[in-house]
């Protein structure tokens, strides 16, 4: 993987990612680390498992009104990286308005993974605090034939689905893969940008700070199926709700 820095929001718009190695240290990670762990100590954390193909969603998360209440350190990140963000799109965006989803703490155990996705989200940002064996991120930058009017609906889902396939990804679409590493931001166009995580094959936990970016008149139709399902270790039916 190629290291460079995009230089203007053209290019990023060109590229749909953008990943800056060292953007916290290793001492700035390993305070957050703490506090993550420190939290865990006290409190339990919902593990998120849901058995779809073909890679399951298998995590555990600290989502945005825990974050707020109990580690604000990381908010306040989440709102630094705002003005990166801004910079890199040239446009005016803004933290959800749904303070669950916008900035949550996903712990990817030996064995987790993540689905294929589109984010609901315009603009996702994956701070990285550790380094681990596998939970590489692979991603189709710039990827997805989208329905502007239907963006929820089940014809995107059948487009979805077909460039998800092995085939169609490794011939039409540009694959990016990026292992863990302490301070490493990367930025990306979620809802255009193809992305799933590879198995974690060691015991240590992979730990990633996950921040979510759109306009601030955003709506999305599935946010209450799509919150339990994703942030919620609740039963629920075994179909992706971000179609409805």
């Amino acid at each position: 993987m190629k290291d460079y820095q995009i230089r203007s929001a053209e290019e990023f718009q060109r590229t749909g990612y953008f990943f800056h190695e060292n953007f916290i240290s290793q001492t700035e990670c390993n305070s957050l680390l703490q506090l993550i762990t420190d939290y865990r100590q006290t409190n339990s954390v919902p593990k998120i498992y849901r058995n779809v193909k073909p890679i399951p969603l298998s995590y555990f998360v600290i989502d945005g009104k825990i974050i707020q209440s109990h580690i604000p350190e990381v908010q306040k990140l989440y709102e630094t990286v705002n003005q990166i963000i801004n910079n890199l799109t040239n446009k005016q965006l803004f933290p959800l308005q749904d303070i669950q989803v916008g900035c949550n703490i996903n712990i990817t155990e030996k064995g987790g993974t993540y689905r294929w996705h589109y984010d609901r989200n315009a603009i996702t940002a994956l701070l990285y605090l550790n380094e681990v064996d596998g939970g590489e991120i692979e991603f189709y930058p710039n990827y997805r034939i989208t329905l502007p009017s239907a963006k929820f609906s089940r014809f995107q889902s059948v487009i979805d689905r077909v460039q998800q396939l092995s085939f169609f990804r490794h011939t039409f679409g540009r694959q990016i893969i990026i292992k863990p590493q302490p301070g490493l931001l990367l930025v990306m166009a979620g809802d255009k940008c193809l992305h799933s995580v590879r198995p974690v094959t060691e015991a240590r936990e992979r730990i990633n700070i996950v921040m979510a970016y759109d306009l601030p008149n955003a709506n999305f139709v599935v946010k209450d199926q799509l919150n339990t399902y994703l942030y919620s270790s609740e039963e629920v039916l075994n179909t992706d709700p971000n179609y409805s």
